[in-house]
């Protein structure tokens, strides 16, 4: 029988997110990577409307073999998709197919019988502690600059982005709460003032898989957060229900501002990084201070252990250090 393959994606992503609780920015990158596919299947099958038992295995593999034949373009510069974004894109297509087989609209699933791809396991990027204080005076030092500079900060092509002390002891307290609590980006951007409990030192969260919880946060993230709001005409008690950080309309602060933003200043600090970079360290140096890996896994908001072993492997230097001090022969 034939589907409309438009029309089957759509259910598909609905079942994601009223059933499974997926968040937005995961239907979003499901819905890129199943609409890719069904685009090839279209193409070799010629159209949307065709009946999904024709997809097989064969199907597939020739799918995922072009993918890792195509190029992309960054900075001028040609790329191949990595071994993960391959990895990624079999990863949908089987939720896809396990769907498909359990609501009975295939009578087989030929992604059983794909294998994942290897992937390359790179080790994620983290800020030393030693250079924490120093990434987190650079918004409120670049201000200073733009003061100093006065009119050049207009010059033609120089990047502007610290405008004014508000902008800066904004990206302050978001350096200051992503490092203090471990918030993924989309927690951070979704927090309200009301969510912040200052009294007992917590920030309510709201997490993958619309799962709600519970952060500590500390007594520097928490001045910083509320320097940020008097610069704002604002307070924690006061401002119960707005956007906890917001741009110069007071809309809350869009996505790709803040990954811009805190690229610039870990950039200025370790020649790279992204928003992840600061929850990789908050995990890092909780474990290196010797923190237990349950308590971690809680404040990171995993729903798997294997999720936060990956950051016992993240600090090379440890590693070399408790093997030089335990081992025998470790001189």
């Amino acid at each position: 029988m034939k589907t409309d393959l438009k029309k089957i994606k759509i259910e598909f992503l609905s079942y994601l997110k009223s059933e499974r609780g997926f968040s937005g920015n995961t239907i979003e990158s499901y819905s890129n990577d199943i609409g890719i596919f069904l685009d090839y299947c279209s193409t070799n099958f010629s159209g949307y409307n065709i009946d999904l038992d024709l997809i097989d295995t064969k199907t597939i593999r020739r799918f995922l073999g072009e993918e890792k034949e195509k190029f992309y373009i960054v900075d001028g510069k040609k790329k191949k998709y990595s071994s993960k974004t391959i990895a990624r894109r079999l990863a949908t297509i089987k939720s896809f197919f396990k769907y498909l087989y359990n609501f009975e609209k295939i009578k087989d699933n030929p992604t059983m019988y794909v294998r994942t791809p290897k992937t390359e396991k790179n080790i994620a990027l983290f800020v030393r502690e030693d250079d924490i204080t120093w990434l987190m005076e650079k918004p409120v030092k670049m201000d200073i600059e733009r003061k100093k500079n006065g009119k050049e900060e207009k010059r033609v092509g120089k990047p502007k982005y610290i405008t004014n002390e508000i902008e800066a002891k904004r990206d302050q307290a978001i350096l200051e709460m992503l490092y203090a609590t471990g918030l993924r980006l989309s927690e951070l951007l979704s927090i309200n003032i009301c969510d912040i409990d200052k009294k007992d030192k917590m920030v309510k969260v709201m997490g993958k898989g619309a799962k709600e919880r519970i952060v500590p946060i500390g007594e520097v993230a928490l001045n910083s957060i509320e320097g940020y709001l008097k610069k704002l005409g604002k307070s924690i008690i006061i401002n119960f229900q707005d956007p906890l950080f917001v741009n110069k309309k007071g809309k809350r602060l869009p996505k790709r501002t803040l990954q811009r933003r805190i690229k610039k200043y870990l950039d200025n600090t370790m020649k790279g990084g992204t928003v992840h970079t600061l929850r990789h360290s908050f995990a890092t140096h909780l474990i290196d201070r010797g923190a237990d890996i349950l308590t971690v896994k809680e404040l990171l908001g995993h729903s798997s252990l294997s999720s936060t072993q990956h950051y016992t492997r993240l600090n090379l230097e440890t590693i070399k250090k408790v093997y030089k001090e335990k081992h025998p022969h470790g001189e």
